[in-house]
């Protein structure tokens, strides 16, 4: 029975040095994560191949119908296509 409770007591010791070591790492990476700041995001892979663009199209269309993607996400990815072309 006190072998249990040693060994919980050295896991508890464990833990507790290093919750400040976790918090330091996470700290550091998001203020690199943020210090990169934003950046722009890649354009829209070109349509090049015939029917791509409509085929896309139509897809987007049974998502809005689907009740998958609101009004604005259609229109904003409609937008995004179109300016491939």
């Amino acid at each position: 029975m006190m072998a249990w409770a040693g060994s919980g007591m050295m896991l508890a010791v464990v833990l507790e040095a290093l919750v400040p070591v976790v918090t330091a790492v996470a700290v550091v990476v998001i203020a690199a994560t943020l210090s990169r700041g934003a950046r722009p995001t890649a354009p829209a892979e070109p349509t090049d191949r015939p029917g791509l663009l409509e085929q896309r199209l139509e897809h987007l269309d049974w998502l809005h119908a689907a009740g998958r993607i609101t009004d604005d996400e259609r229109g904003a990815a409609r937008a995004r296509l179109l300016g491939t072309v």
